[in-house]
């Protein structure tokens, strides 16, 4: 439990990610105890989980929580891990998961983004235009996470796919149906502020 209590101060403690070891053997150590190699995991996906966090949840302070949340989800669940397969694909997938049941519990999502959450945007990151935060806000999450996990989790096609249990094919449709609508949302939103009052 000693590391969850510290989890929180070491989301925000800009130590620099430490890619020395696979993240396999990271989780084969904290498996087995290890503390200073789950702080070593927390390091190396801390921004990229509250990136994630942020962009789907479009609020610092929650998306610090739900980071929270992830890393205590993923201390839980480091025995079901099978070491056998790719870490990052089941680590977003309880991510993702993490995601959704928050997103469930919360109350509903702000529909626009003021200029202190802009400045409160995740270290590192600048913050993205409001009209597409509202239109990644507006995607059904079946749309919406594979956006999520494929451009702010970097995340390659084959670990989307992994990650949600879809087929790559499955992935790349609705990758492209996600781009189409977040299109249109923006060009409606660029017709809309650009027509006279």
């Amino acid at each position: 439990m000693h590391a969850l209590a510290a989890a929180g101060d070491l989301l925000m403690s800009g130590v620099p990610e430490s890619h020395a070891l696979p993240a396999g053997q990271l989780v084969r150590q904290a498996t087995g105890g290890d503390l200073d190699a789950f702080e070593q995991l927390i390091h190396r996906f801390q921004r990229r989980v509250y990136g994630f966090a942020y962009h789907h949840l479009r609020d610092a302070s929650e998306a610090h929580d739900l980071t929270q949340e992830i890393f205590v989800k993923l201390y839980r669940n480091l025995g079901r891990y099978d070491q056998e397969r790719p870490f990052e694909p089941w680590f977003w997938k309880l991510a993702a998961n993490t995601t959704i049941n928050y997103r469930r519990r919360r109350v509903p999502v702000p529909t626009e983004t003021t200029d202190d959450e802009a400045r409160e945007a995740p270290s590192g990151q600048s913050p993205h235009d409001p009209a597409l935060v509202q239109a990644l806000a507006q995607l059904d999450p079946s749309y919406r996470l594979p956006i999520l996990l494929h451009y702010y989790a970097d995340l390659s096609l084959e670990q989307v796919s992994q990650t949600l249990n879809l087929s790559v094919a499955a992935v790349k449709s609705r990758l492209y149906r996600a781009r189409a609508q977040l299109r249109n949302a923006l060009a409606e939103d660029e017709e809309f502020t650009d027509s006279p009052k």
